[in-house]
């Protein structure tokens, strides 16, 4: 797999960035995409309430989604193709929160060809509170080479 460099990266450095807006809308249509597991306490208020909580509350897996979305821009082939994340969720994400993926640079390991890097990650919502946080390994230094995209886009015949 051949890889494109991107760019150079120093320890300490972040990754740009964006926000997401979590709308309830959405957490349902993500719940019944992803899982289809029914009424729950991610997708129906009454669900949420037999739960104890307040309101329904978006899955993990949407902020796993804003941060794998943070490092397939950044690393491209790289980050789908063998990279690795550990994350815990510490802070609830409700409908209405606008969510920032983050990822800094800790180490870059290895040398020559056979380089990775390791990132702390994490997301904060609107007020600046960490919902997520964790660490990443990647497969390789950021990478333009998205094959996933070349494959999709072959298969479509829209190329």
């Amino acid at each position: 797999m051949a890889s494109e460099t991107a760019r150079k990266l120093q320890i300490g450095e972040e990754l740009p960035t964006f926000v997401r807006h979590v709308s309830e809308d959405k957490m349902v249509e993500f719940e019944h995409v992803v899982w289809n597991r029914g009424s729950n306490s991610h997708s129906d208020p009454e669900a949420a309430k037999k739960d104890g909580l307040a309101r329904p509350l978006a899955s993990g897996q949407n902020q796993m989604a804003f941060l794998h979305e943070l490092l397939e821009h950044n690393f491209g082939d790289n980050w789908v193709y063998g990279g690795s994340i550990s994350v815990r969720y510490i802070h609830p994400v409700y409908g209405g929160d606008r969510i920032t993926p983050h990822a800094v640079v800790r180490a870059i390991v290895g040398d020559g060809a056979r380089q990775h890097v390791e990132l702390d990650v994490w997301c904060e919502n609107q007020d600046g509170i960490k919902t997520a946080a964790g660490r990443v390994t990647t497969a390789g230094l950021p990478s333009t080479s998205c094959s996933w995209l070349d494959q999709t886009t072959s298969e479509e015949g829209t190329r």
